[in-house]
């Protein structure tokens, strides 16, 4: 990125959710921007930095988490950047016309605007019925492709129009190697541990098999082509980067002690991922299944997690991070 002497640069964190995590990685951009400009000799900008979520999101929450000013006061560490916060869909306009140089966005960009609404067609080739993901069929997973490229479209394009000439974007977010889009790679070995346990629940009549029948992630993992051909087609931005790093790549000893170890050393690493998956996904399930089966819900997905656990490590080959860096032309 070419940096060009400005009195405000402005940084675009989409999808921050309401965690410190978002508060981390606009740090780390703005140490690495600062540095750039110091050593390219030009005047350092102040930086504004805008969070985005959906309205649903706590904002209050977050900003509770910011340093309490931008100039230190002795008693407080300085916050280098001016913040706002602007609700709405990453998928439509936030901000006016080449008003951001950088955007960024962790874990945000393979959940979908909407489920595909043809996969909730009944007797239809595309009807998930009984599964709750992409990998439900050929035809659901093409039906998954296409709300993808969709979305992703509409993305580039609002993005460009609020983007400055020579702005970049910074987006990591879970991908795949396969090109079939019922094969989520990685991502897939949780997914077909909720179903499984859904199903149980089902079966035990503690969830209605209907509700199982109406309800699919918005969520699809593409592999590095899909992003390429979007962003091709679009035509406003050069891609610097895209590369999948995969999950088999970054396990910790942790991670391949208990996948390879003994099966008490499984059961309870089980039961630690379904905590992580239950922190990342219960108010999506609570809301459509309710809370009183969410107790149920995990303590088995903990104990399938427990007992497939060995299959991580080949799931880890099939996927992992996306890392795109595109840059406005």
């Amino acid at each position: 990125m070419k940096m060009r002497e400005c009195e405000r640069f402005c940084i675009a964190e989409l999808g921050c959710s309401s965690g410190p995590n978002a508060l981390l990685g606009t740090e780390n951009i703005i140490k690495v921007l600062r540095a750039k400009y110091l050593a390219a000799g030009i005047p350092v900008p102040q930086f504004q930095v805008f969070f985005n979520d959906l309205p649903s999101t706590d904002f209050n929450s977050l900003f509770r988490t910011l340093p309490p000013s931008v100039m230190s006061d002795g008693n407080f560490p300085a916050r280098s950047y001016f913040a706002a916060g602007v609700p709405g869909s990453f998928y439509g306009r936030l901000f006016p016309d080449k008003s951001i140089q950088f955007f960024h966005s962790s874990y945000s960009l393979h959940w979908l605007s909407q489920v595909p609404p043809e996969i909730l067609e009944k007797n239809s080739v595309t009807w998930n019925k009984g599964k709750i993901w992409a990998g439900g069929s050929p035809a659901v997973g093409e039906a998954y492709l296409r709300q993808y490229q969709k979305d992703f479209k509409a993305f580039l394009k609002v993005r460009a129009a609020e983007m400055v000439e020579g702005g970049r974007m910074f987006l990591l977010l879970t991908g795949r190697t396969s090109r079939d889009p019922s094969d989520q790679g990685f991502i897939a070995f949780g997914w077909e541990t909720v179903e499984s346990s859904l199903k149980d629940l089902a079966s035990q009549g503690l969830i209605e098999e209907e509700t199982l029948d109406s309800f699919n992630m918005p969520m699809f993992c593409p592999c590095p082509e899909e992003v390429s051909s979007e962003v091709a087609r679009e035509g406003s931005f050069e891609i610097q980067r895209l590369e999948l790093l995969r999950r088999s790549d970054t396990f910790t000893e942790e991670e391949m002690d208990a996948m390879t170890g003994s099966a008490s050393a499984k059961k309870a690493f089980g039961k630690k991922l379904a905590k992580q998956l239950r922190a990342a996904m219960e108010s999506l399930l609570k809301y459509h299944f309710g809370e009183e089966v969410m107790d149920a819900l995990f303590q088995r997905c903990g104990e399938t997690m427990g007992k497939r656990l060995s299959e991580r490590i080949e799931y880890g080959t099939k996927g992992g991070l996306l890392v795109t860096v595109l840059e406005r032309k």
